[in-house]
């Protein structure tokens, strides 16, 4: 847990160490430049979409997909042919053209006519496809700005721990200092000083496992932000909306972009089926050609052709069915989808709400008798009638709840990005 984690050992304390200032501030390690404008989570979702390659080779794809669409709607292209007939290849006229013989060049062209509604349906099938694609270009830019916030909240996670830490870092230094002066005064023993400096020494141990904790985080956003993520992030996080009722949400996932991917799966493999059915229905072929005869007069023909379907057993009725189990695949993985997205709204907007309450929970009640138990024990030790311990045992505690709070606090922002993603609409927008 992240208490566990940071939770930095203070084992003595003095009355000036317990009320010091937190207005002086000492930095171990690397941090980002204070002189750099802020990053804020709005800004990182908006950078995060910013000249990223992965939107623009799904862009990319859209217009292949939409091109494809056009091209799957056109007649096959016509087939010109040409050639040399009857030429005499025995007796006294082999191989000539200028004797009476039947000799004749050809040129002609011939175009294949698909008849029903194949081309239509190629049409429909492409058009399903490019808006396939789209549906992805959108899910990927929910994905990014959702991926580019969880990552900005982690980098925000451990600098604010890192601010509690560098304050109880503060303290300790002016306890390790007073420890120090009141063993020269013969008040303390030097057990208590090694303390000191032990609890001194392990609080900057900390800070640095958190600074190193930062640099890791920052590198993860730095995947989609670039150097944007060397920024320095806001002391606190944004104010989040009120999501819509549940109940409203989970009318709207049915419209959601990724969803929209399934769907249109769906709808290509339904024009699948229906351009399987059309292949019993025979295609046509026409041919135009011109005859030149050196020895007689020149002719033109005129020829149509047909298909043939009837050996359908094991090629038309086998396509039509491996169309039609594509079909229920399709289906069954569009209705995968929704359960999975379904499941994961409720969840997060059952965090949410829950996290809300625990967070007011924490302002409203265990933080104030927290402080209050700090200020009782401090009362008591300096009136004679407490001790020590029970002052460190209150900071310690306060410094407990202060942990706490911070993970119930990163741990709704996540919640909040997750129902930001799942609510959004098949436009991208946010319902």
């Amino acid at each position: 847990m992240l208490i566990q984690r940071y939770w930095l050992p203070i084992t003595a304390a003095t009355a000036l160490l317990l009320t010091a200032q937190a207005g002086a501030e000492e930095t171990y390690g690397s941090a980002p430049d204070p002189a750099a404008p802020l990053l804020t989570l709005v800004e990182a979702r908006r950078l995060a979409l910013d000249h990223q390659p992965l939107l623009q080779a799904q862009a990319a794809a859209v217009v292949a997909a939409r091109q494809s669409a056009v091209s799957a709607g056109q007649l096959p292209d016509p087939k010109l042919k040409g050639g040399i007939a009857d030429l005499t290849v025995t007796g006294a006229d082999i191989g000539t053209l200028r004797r009476e013989t039947d000799t004749q060049f050809n040129i002609g062209i011939s175009q294949d006519l698909p008849r029903g509604n194949k081309l239509r349906l190629r049409s429909a099938r492409a058009e399903a496809e490019a808006e396939r694609a789209e549906r992805e270009l959108v899910t990927d830019q929910l994905m990014l700005e959702r991926d580019a916030g969880l990552a900005w909240v982690e980098v925000w996670l451990p600098q604010r721990a890192r601010e509690l830490a560098l304050a109880t870092e503060r303290e300790a230094a002016l306890q390790a200092e007073t420890v120090q002066i009141g063993y020269s005064n013969g008040r303390n023993s030097q057990a208590e000083v090694r303390t000191a400096r032990v609890a001194l020494a392990l609080i900057r141990d900390e800070i640095a496992k958190l600074e190193q904790d930062s640099a890791h985080a920052r590198s993860l956003l730095s995947r989609w932000l670039g150097e944007a993520a060397d920024r320095p992030l806001p002391e606190r996080l944004p104010d989040w909306p009120e999501p819509r009722p549940l109940g409203e949400l989970m009318q709207g996932l049915r419209s959601h972009p990724h969803i929209g991917i399934a769907a249109k799966e769906v709808d290509v493999a339904q024009a699948g089926v229906a351009l399987a059915k059309q292949a019993f229905k025979p295609d046509l072929s026409v041919e135009l050609g011109y005859g030149y005869r050196p020895s007689f007069s020149d002719y033109v023909n005129l020829q149509i052709g047909i298909d043939l379907p009837i050996f359908t057993a094991n090629r038309q009725n086998r396509d039509l069915a491996a169309r039609l189990s594509e079909l229920d695949r399709a289906e069954q993985l569009r209705e995968d989808d929704f359960r999975q997205h379904a499941a994961e709204l409720r969840l997060n907007y059952g965090d949410w709400i829950l996290l809300k309450g625990r967070l007011a929970r924490f302002d409203e009640t265990i933080l104030p008798e927290a402080q209050a138990r700090i200020d009782a024990a401090q009362l008591a030790w300096g009136a004679g009638t407490g001790s020590l311990g029970a002052v460190l045992d209150a900071r310690r505690a306060l410094l407990d709840v202060q942990l706490r709070r911070l993970e119930l606090e990163t741990d709704r922002a996540k919640h909040a990005l997750q129902l930001r993603y799942l609510g959004a609409s098949a436009h991208g927008e946010e319902q």
